[in-house]
């Protein structure tokens, strides 16, 4: 194998490796959190012991309704919110879970 294929395989492997932590602000305050593969963006906070706004859990509420300042995320269900928040980068973290490596970053101060 030539050294340039080599470094090509590297980058496509770093490329597609899950983030394993994600940056959330909630009352003023940062947090590094850690997160598992196919974890959600809540359950991730919840488990650091953050006490992060939710109530069904279901992508029905919308309690859960953060903005994602950066990252990617995938949302199982959207529901509560409308097209014009989704828009805006409104996400509901009980749904969310990151989609790419790029760094991710939570923030429940609306």
């Amino acid at each position: 194998m030539s050294p340039g294929k080599k470094d090509d395989i590297e980058a496509h492997s770093i490329e597609n490796t899950p983030i394993n932590q994600f940056r959330l602000t909630l009352d003023g305050e940062n947090h590094n959190v850690p997160i598992s593969a196919g974890d959600t963006l809540l359950k991730a906070a919840l488990a650091a012991g953050i006490d992060a706004p939710h109530s069904c859990t279901k992508g029905r509420c919308g309690t859960c309704m953060s903005w994602l300042r950066s990252g990617d995320v995938s949302m199982d269900s959207n529901r509560a919110l409308s097209p014009n928040n989704i828009e805006r980068g409104y996400v509901l973290a009980c749904q969310s879970r990151p989609s790419s490596n790029t760094p991710l970053w939570l923030d429940f101060d609306l």
